[in-house]
């Protein structure tokens, strides 16, 4: 089981680097019955968005009130069945069938789709999501950021909330492998601000994308001050 989970973990790393390259996937939620969703040839997606060689990421979810359906994800090479919460498959290729569904963890469901959930509509509360922004090369918070942090600790404890999601992120300014430990050392820094707040350590979950994932798509070596944040989802 730990071999299996750890190679999940190796595949979420480049679910989530296709996924802002191409900034395309889908996220489903479950419903009743059954859906096909049937992923098109590359010659009808907007190229704009989508190169023809790009990955698409499907991940079933339940519905707000815990129900689950079924999604066939079906390709010109076969198809895959979805019908557990949190499974997911990974189309490479239209011509080949998708690959064999695997549970991700709700911090890799977070780390990838956190802003995407987030932003659903009718959500019956499921989550509460803030933004902490921070300065160029740096672990300080911006002064409005420091501002927020109350208003951060009272949800978490109005909500007694059993899990609050910590996801760390940088612009695209200096290499990967640095922005990787730098976006690390801002989600440790912002779970340790929240910490105190009452709720258990284990129910404070880190995660961090480094570059991999802007909110505001740059060029290499390019400063965007909406990229340096961190991300709390308070469930």
């Amino acid at each position: 089981m730990a071999a299996s989970m750890r190679e999940v973990g190796k595949k979420m790393k480049s679910w989530s680097n296709v996924l802002v390259v191409f900034a395309f996937f889908c996220l489903l939620a479950g419903c009743s019955g059954i859906r096909d969703l049937i992923v098109p040839s590359p010659a009808y997606q907007d190229q704009s968005v989508s190169s023809p060689s790009s990955p698409d990421l499907i991940v079933l979810l339940s519905d707000p009130d815990g129900k689950v359906g079924t999604i066939q994800v079906i390709t010109k090479g076969g198809s895959q069945t979805l019908d557990k919460p949190g499974y997911a498959t990974l189309v490479e290729d239209i011509s080949d069938p998708p690959s064999v569904p695997k549970p991700l963890a709700d911090s890799e469901i977070m780390g990838v789709f956190g802003p995407a959930l987030s932003a659903q509509p009718d959500l019956k509360g499921r989550f509460a999501s803030f933004i902490l922004y921070f300065e160029s090369d740096s672990t300080e918070l911006t002064d409005k950021s420091k501002e927020l942090l109350p208003e951060v600790v009272g949800t978490i404890k109005n909500r007694k909330a059993g899990e609050i999601f910590v996801v760390g992120h940088t612009d695209r300014l200096g290499t990967e492998a640095y922005n990787l430990e730098l976006s690390s050392k801002r989600a440790t820094y912002v779970r340790d601000l929240l910490a105190p707040s009452g709720v258990p350590p284990s129910a404070l979950v880190v995660s961090y994308q480094g570059e991999a994932m802007p909110a505001v798509y740059t060029e290499d070596e390019v400063w965007e001050p909406r990229n340096r944040r961190v991300e709390v989802f308070v469930k």
